[in-house]
C-alpha cells in the first residue's frame, strides 16, 4: 500500500563542479536541509522543475520535470523557501 506524505517545497540553486542546477527539494516537514543530506541512507536528491547549466559559459544544458542529483556530486545548496 502506498501512502502519499505531505513535504515541504524548497526552491534552491545547487552547485556541482560544473553545474548549477535550478529546482524544487521536497523535505518531510520540520526535515533540516544538513539533516537529509547527512543522512547515510540518502544517496540521491529529488530535485523537480529543474534546470541545469553550464557554471562555465551560462548555457542550459537540460530542462526537466524530475532529475534524481547524486549527493556527493554537491559543492553547494542554497535553499529558500518556496510559496505555499
Amino acid at each position: 500500500m502506498y501512502i502519499q506524505v505531505e513535504k515541504e517545497k524548497f526552491r534552491a540553486v545547487i552547485f556541482t563542479d560544473s553545474l548549477k542546477i535550478e529546482g524544487v527539494i521536497h523535505l518531510l516537514p520540520q526535515e533540516r536541509m544538513t539533516d537529509y543530506l547527512g543522512a547515510s541512507e540518502t544517496t540521491f536528491i529529488p530535485v523537480t522543475d529543474a534546470v541545469v547549466t553550464n557554471i562555465n559559459t551560462g548555457e542550459i544544458l537540460h530542462q526537466t520535470d524530475f532529475l534524481s542529483l547524486n549527493k556527493d556530486e554537491v559543492m553547494v545548496i542554497c535553499p529558500v523557501q518556496c510559496e505555499k
